[in-house]
């Protein structure tokens, strides 16, 4: 295993534990913030060749911006082949949307993701980005719909599939 994979393999470890130690020490100034959340990852519909593939993925992980736009994620779950996966990364929130009653916004975020992501593959950590539209459900309820297209770009191949978040709010 090369330097640079260990090194990512270790950020990814760490990103989790480096957010929840970063709420609890801007707790003060995030109380006047709308973005803090406790992520409950819950399932993930394979869009193709879905055999052998978990469809409940439980974890949890944090959610956090000070300025309700650009923020952090980190966090655990178990993956679709029941591997423990880890993921930290950044994210940008969009303004949430006037015209469908200030219910929905799109999150575009930059995530280390150190998972197995072949079936008999071993656990890997890569640099993914992971669009998802966020629907507002009641004041600190929010559900994320997200996913990634199917990808077949050299020696490197995988399914299209959609994941959902369950985000209470909590500050």
């Amino acid at each position: 295993m090369s330097i640079r994979t260990r090194t990512v393999a270790l950020l990814a470890r760490i990103a989790p534990a480096a957010a929840l130690a970063s709420m609890l020490a801007v707790a003060a100034p995030a109380a006047l913030a709308d973005d803090g959340y406790l992520v409950f990852n819950t399932f993930a519909f394979h869009l193709q060749e879905s055999e052998g593939r978990n469809t409940v993925t439980p974890g949890i992980g944090w959610e956090y911006s000070p300025s309700g736009r650009l923020g952090f994620h980190g966090g655990t779950l178990s993956d679709s082949f029941g591997y423990q996966a880890f993921y930290g990364g950044l994210n940008y929130a969009t303004p949430r949307l006037a015209a469908l009653d200030h219910r929905v916004r799109f999150i575009l975020g930059a995530t280390v993701l150190h998972k197995q992501f072949l079936i008999n593959g071993e656990p890997d950590t890569k640099i993914v980005p992971l669009p998802a539209m966020e629907l507002t459900l009641g004041k600190r309820a929010v559900l994320n719909i997200s996913g990634s297209p199917e990808i077949d770009y050299g020696e490197h191949h995988n399914n299209a599939v959609v994941f959902m978040q369950f985000k209470l709010g909590i500050l």
